[in-house]
């Protein structure tokens, strides 16, 4: 009995001391482009379809400075998977996106795959993406109305 007994422990040790198989990672390029100015910021965010889309809980969210029409944001150590980008030029700083009184947006925003949808934005499945390798993307921003 004690042998089965250490056998068994001995085996159980054993197995956890096998490696958990590594998630693979890649890096995720996105060109935004179509900026009206270098006003305020883009900001960038990454949905796995885990997460609410477009809305607050991303992935992943980076936002850089506007320069000269376009910017380049890079996701770096992302696991293979689906996923969705959605990205909004931040014109005056508050990091939301602002709409007019008829709730059209006066800031610019893109989704991947050029996704839009009807009368809001599109669903995750129009502007999601499969990557399995590094993978450059390309956001083309639109711009409805305006300051």
């Amino acid at each position: 009995m004690k042998t089965l007994t250490a056998m068994i422990l001995t085996l159980g040790l054993a197995l956890g001391m096998v490696p958990a198989k590594e998630v693979e990672k890649v890096t995720i390029t996105v060109t935004v482009d179509g900026l009206r100015n270098e006003d305020g910021y883009v900001m960038v965010a990454l949905h796995n379809g885990e997460t609410e889309f477009p809305g607050d809980d991303a992935f992943m969210t980076k936002s850089i400075a506007v320069e000269k029409g376009s910017v380049e944001i890079v996701f770096e150590e992302v696991p293979v998977g689906e996923y969705a980008i959605a990205v909004m030029h931040d014109e005056n700083s508050n990091e939301e996106l602002d709409f007019n009184s008829y709730g059209m947006p006066l800031e610019g925003y893109g989704f991947s795959n050029e996704a839009q949808g009807e009368m809001g934005p599109p669903d995750f499945d129009d502007a999601a993406f499969e990557v399995t390798e590094d993978s450059d993307q390309y956001v083309e921003i639109m711009y409805l109305g305006g300051y």
